[in-house]
């Protein structure tokens, strides 16, 4: 998993304004500075998070705002060594974290400028902070876990994990793509995308989304809410869409057999689409308040996994221009 790491990669993520998720988490120079009396444990809390989690990056040098890389603050690095960063990292989690991997990564605004780069792996097993309490990454955070997740992460090694994340994708494309007529549309689409997280393979998965009906196509909202699939909860109406591990194989190159499950192996994911409201300002005005997707996941003999993710922290794309 390692790489390369410069200040040029570095300028990137700045310059691109790539946004913090459950794998990326950016920290200014102050969370480091030995005058913080919460830094050692806060070190731990984060770190220990990301292993509990899916694993990822923990990028020491660079301060955000909303979630965004807003500025580059050096470490002096004369002070806070890779060294030291190393020996809190592994005398503050219990039990210790294999596998991690810190690139310093040296600035040309003075000779002793750097940043860190925490490469984290996942874990098979739970890791305690200096708090003494269990941390996973929740909506760009560190958050204490509950009981039932601490002891799900203790089975990884035993039943499969499965992780849904959301993107919505804007894209420019003919309402019916059999009948391309005119000029093309705006379309938006909501990607989920199921990532096992364990390590081993998934046979079968089933994710039930609940949608806020909101985000569907406005001609098809009547239709929605007077479904056997639409439910109502705190005055919203939500619309419910399953989608499950299945593929099916063509047959004689002209048509298709019968359904069958294709496995998540560890650290792979399954994606898919379904057609929002095509009215971006809709979706902008949704971000801006307290909108939210629900969502369970089912696989093989693994708990239930539910989860609700604002509406807000859902990035978005406009890759398929």
């Amino acid at each position: 998993m390692s790489e390369v790491w410069d200040q040029a990669r570095i300028q990137q993520y700045k310059t691109n304004q790539i946004q913090e998720s459950l794998n990326l988490d950016y920290k200014g120079a102050d969370a480091l500075d030995k005058r913080n009396p919460k830094r050692n444990d806060n070190i731990s809390k984060d770190v220990s998070a990301m292993a509990n989690s899916a694993g990822g990056l923990i990028i020491y040098g660079i301060m955000e705002k909303d979630q965004l890389p807003h500025e580059i603050t050096p470490i002096d690095a004369t002070k806070v060594t890779r060294e030291w960063l190393e020996q809190v990292i592994n005398s503050t989690i219990q039990p210790r974290i294999s596998g991690i991997t810190i690139h310093p990564v040296p600035l040309d605004t003075s000779p002793n400028d750097t940043i860190y780069v925490v490469e984290i792996p996942q874990s098979i097993t739970a890791h305690q902070a200096n708090d003494k309490k269990y941390y996973k990454r929740f909506n760009f955070e560190s958050v204490p876990m509950e009981d039932y997740e601490i002891r799900d992460i203790m089975n990884r090694s035993k039943h499969p994990n499965i992780e849904l994340n959301f993107e919505i994708e804007v894209r420019r494309e003919h309402r019916n793509p059999s009948y391309p007529i005119g000029d093309p549309v705006e379309i938006c689409y909501l990607k989920t995308r199921a990532t096992n997280i364990a390590n081993v393979y998934a046979n079968y998965v089933n994710c039930v989304v609940y949608l806020p009906i909101s985000f569907c196509p406005p001609d098809e909202i009547n239709l929605m809410v007077n479904s056997k699939y639409a439910f109502q909860e705190d005055g919203e109406y939500f619309y419910e869409y399953y989608k499950e591990n299945t593929v099916r194989d063509m047959v004689d190159g002209s048509r298709y057999g019968p359904s069958r499950y294709s496995p998540i192996l560890p650290g792979r994911s399954r994606e898919w689409e379904t057609r929002i409201t095509k009215d971006m300002n809709q979706i902008l005005a949704m971000k801006q308040g307290d909108a939210r997707i629900k969502w369970e996941v089912y696989a093989d003999n693994a708990p239930v996994n539910r989860g609700i993710t604002p509406v807000a922290a859902i990035p978005m794309n406009n890759r398929g221009y």
